[in-house]
């Protein structure tokens, strides 16, 4: 049997339509699933600020755990095709554990990737969304200034990102990009800036580092997303091991198609056990005895945030992508499919942001620590849902969203 990840095709959503590649849904289809979507139960929030004789720049790290912060929306004028990137900043800035960690680190040596540099550039987006919209919990509330107000411009970003990948093309302006390219992409300018500003030798790109090369903690990706994997077979007929590697991964992927057949055979899975499943299921010959036998995945350090990629087919119906959200849970035990070294205690996780898309449009949900509440990123909007996480998933079926990218968080 092939491996499951080898059919595992990203949502290129915003490319062509070449055989074989992922595409959305047409606009005519995307019209359609919105009409027959209840209406969303998102309601719009008055975001204000208080004392307002305080500078925004002197807002500092630490008052962003005394105030609720929901943040500007981020701009997209037509013809720019910013959406992708912008659902992975508005992901990445209500994380707030990454968020602490990368304004600590950015004031620490890092080497400038990228012309203007990828880091910078991502800095002085979360400096303009910090200072954008803040009000304190309490009766008085004070409004923000309209130029405070003003969504963010993410075009720096943007041509830092060009500037870094100009040999494979990606992200030229005006261009769609696929969200899950930009994450990468993020990691790894990550990587070779936080490493090579720490002067650590041996250090790769994201793609093909080894796991000695992230023994250390500077690198953020490595440090918050990383997981370090022990992958080995063992035939169960013959007991020779074979296929033994190490590698650090970012991302889970999963084939949508795979999940929801297997959740519709097993029905009362959890979606980390279909996860388990699909992994046993992915099957290799012995080389002395050609036995069919699975790759075990042994896990050295649980990441902070555990990513989750679905790739799905070309043309997905509505049944078809309710079914597959209908096989996701909030919370999961990654220690159910990728057990730790040495350990067998529960790895729990639980979902803190979605990213969607639907059509040529693009869509985040992410948890504000601050306001305690889902927030629903679309571009310059930014509302607050009236639900918990279990909503959420159940606003992507109602209006039919595809999840790409779901984080989770390791609880405390």
């Amino acid at each position: 049997m092939k491996r499951i990840e080898s059919h595992i095709k990203r949502p290129h959503s915003h490319r062509g339509t070449q055989k074989g590649s992922l595409v959305p849904r047409t606009r005519r289809d995307t019209h359609q699933a919105q009409e027959r979507s209840p209406s969303a139960t998102a309601q719009r929030v008055p975001l204000q600020v208080d004392n307002p004789g305080d500078s925004p720049n002197e807002v500092s790290d630490k008052s962003l755990s005394e105030i609720d912060v929901f943040g500007t929306g981020l701009q997209n004028e037509i013809g720019t095709n910013n959406c992708f990137l912008n659902v992975i900043i508005e992901s990445l800035w209500h994380m707030r554990r990454f968020r602490d960690e990368f304004f600590g680190r950015w004031r620490s040596c890092h080497a400038h990737v990228g012309e203007p540099c990828v880091v910078c550039a991502l800095y002085q987006i979360f400096t303009s969304l910090r200072t954008a919209y803040i009000f304190q919990k309490g009766e008085k509330k004070i409004a923000s200034t309209n130029a405070q107000r003003k969504p963010v411009s993410p075009t720096r970003l943007r041509k830092a990102l060009l500037s870094y990948g100009e040999q494979s093309n990606n992200f030229q302006m005006g261009q769609m990009n696929d969200a899950s390219e930009v994450l990468t992409a993020i990691f790894d300018c990550f990587h070779k800036s936080f490493i090579s500003g720490s002067n650590v030798s041996g250090a790769g790109s994201v793609g093909n580092c080894k796991i000695s090369s992230f023994a250390n903690t500077s690198c953020i990706a490595h440090f918050l997303f990383g997981m370090d994997i022990f992958e080995c077979m063992k035939c169960i007929n013959c007991g020779l091991q074979s296929r033994s590697s190490a590698q650090t991964l970012y991302f889970h992927h999963v084939n949508a198609f795979e999940l929801r057949r297997l959740k519709g055979m097993c029905r009362t899975s959890s979606f980390d056990v279909l996860l388990h499943f699909l992994r046993i299921n992915d099957q290799f010959s012995c080389d002395r005895c050609h036995k069919l036998n699975h790759i075990s995945h042994t896990l050295s350090n649980p990441p902070r945030f555990f990513t989750i990629v679905l790739g799905w087919r070309e043309c997905e119906s509505d049944d078809d992508i309710n079914d597959t959200i209908g096989a996701l849970d909030t919370k999961i035990d990654i220690a159910v499919f990728y057990p730790q070294r040495g350990l067998k205690n529960a790895i729990k996780y639980k979902l803190v942001s979605v990213i969607c898309y639907i059509g040529e449009q693009c869509r985040c949900f992410a948890y504000s620590h601050e306001g305690e509440k889902w927030l629903m990123c679309d571009d310059t909007l930014v509302e607050a849902i009236d639900g918990d996480t279990t909503d959420v998933l159940k606003i992507c079926q109602q209006q039919h969203l595809q999840p790409q990218l779901l984080f989770f968080e390791a609880e405390e």
